[in-house]
């Protein structure tokens, strides 16, 4: 990048023939790049001071003369600025993505005053897949299609914008009140929405297993089945969520609440060896690692991960056009599913994380010098330990039938065994 003009601790910098501002951010320790959308220096620069000033002071994101009308723009910043305390790294990324994909292009320099009209406009681009970077999608050198959005995800974007501008209203920034939603067809109840994934057999995932070529995707396969936990949660595990001493992943861990509750999941069969060396070669830190980088920090597609274990797996070739395929989620529906004809309803809801665990009660059995005796952590993380019990006597052995990997505790498996007969 090629600075073209330095503002304090700030520069507009050229990469591209794009005009960009860049600075150091002492809080995220790294510098950070945002488009500035101007085609002059001196239209850079006016949008350049009311960015810094936002950055500077985010308490100052609405102008002085928006006089109760101000921009949605305006608006965002500031809600942004109030969630960035509150939400966990990878939920404030989706209102980043939001902000650049849909809300800037489109709503960013509407008043308030004219939300209504702009929020039924938004909606019509969305549902027609023109808007950028979806009208552009298509693989190369073929004829490029729009790619409209599932109505379900244009009602969940709308949303944040139409809460945005409530609070806007609530806060005595705003003179007007949120728009009316626009109507969107096609969305759907959450019990009436197409499965996310279908269901797998013991011999299906024996031979996921068996065509594991890579380490890390080996132990991130086999510890998403030892708890059917979301994908991303077991990536971003670390090794300070784990307590072998109880048996148990507080896959919560240290982070910040969300609305994706994360349970607390027993440890069994191959995991307690796989654990075991993570631990004691990555510390309290993330334990999943691709050579030396962490998937969690990575730029990993999970989705794509799955498929090619599939297509060589070959479990979806016979798939009925229009079928569900195979995917991380498809674990732990099967892995919820099996459980519901062997245990209680409140364990399948502890292990899969339906209903919250209070922080209080997290801190009371995993906090160092808790005063609650190892009888009373036991009794409370019995539905957690009714799983493992059943775990341990029938999941695992049902899938051992069908791969070669050792899935016992034996801290010497993790073999194929044509590796080991070599």
């Amino acid at each position: 990048m090629k600075t073209v003009k330095k503002i304090g601790r700030f520069a507009i910098v050229e990469n591209r023939k794009s005009l960009y501002l860049r600075w150091w951010n002492p809080h995220a320790k790294k510098t950070i790049s945002e488009k500035l959308g101007a085609k002059t220096l001196e239209e850079a620069k006016t949008i350049a001071k009311e960015r810094i000033r936002v950055i500077t002071d985010p308490s100052e994101t609405i102008r002085a003369d928006s006089n109760g009308d101000p921009t949605f723009g305006e608006v965002w910043l500031a809600f942004e600025q109030e969630k960035r305390a509150s939400l966990g790294k990878n939920r404030f990324r989706l209102l980043e993505n939001r902000r650049e994909l849909y809300f800037r292009p489109h709503l960013w320099s509407v008043r308030m005053s004219k939300m209504g009209p702009a929020l039924r406009d938004l909606v019509k681009a969305l549902q027609d897949g023109t808007t950028a970077p979806r009208k552009y999608s298509g693989r190369k050198g073929e004829p490029r299609k729009p790619k409209p959005l599932h109505p379900n995800t244009i009602n969940d974007i709308i949303s944040s914008a139409i809460e945005v501008c409530a609070i806007a209203k609530s806060d005595g920034v705003s003179a007007h009140n949120p728009p009316r939603r626009p109507t969107i067809a096609g969305t759907t109840a959450p019990a009436d929405r197409d499965p996310k994934g279908r269901y797998l057999t013991f011999e299906e995932i024996g031979k996921l297993i068996e065509l594991c070529r890579r380490p890390h995707v080996l132990e991130l396969l086999l510890l998403d089945l030892g708890c059917g936990a979301r994908i991303g949660a077991v990536a971003d595990l670390r090794g300070e969520f784990v307590h072998q001493d109880l048996g148990v992943i507080d896959l919560l861990g240290a982070g910040i609440e969300t609305n994706k509750r994360k349970p607390i999941a027993p440890i069994t069969g191959p995991m307690g060896r796989i654990l075991d060396r993570l631990v004691a070669e990555h510390g309290d830190g993330y334990l999943i690692h691709a050579k030396s980088t962490p998937l969690a920090l990575s730029s990993r597609n999970w989705t794509q991960m799955f498929k090619r274990l599939v297509a060589r797996a070959g479990i979806d070739k016979d798939l009925e056009p229009g079928a569900t395929p195979a995917n991380w989620y498809s674990i732990r529906r099967t892995f919820a599913d099996w459980l519901d004809e062997r245990v209680s309803d409140a364990a399948i809801s502890a292990v899969m994380g339906h209903f919250d665990i209070t922080k209080r009660t997290r801190s009371q059995l995993f906090d160092a010098g808790s005063p609650m005796t190892e009888i009373y952590k036991r009794r409370k993380l019995a539905p957690v330990l009714e799983v493992a019990k059943v775990l341990e006597a029938e999941w695992w052995p049902s899938i051992q039938a069908f791969t070669s990997v050792d899935l016992g505790s034996n801290p010497a498996g993790l073999m194929h065994e044509r590796e080991k007969s070599k």
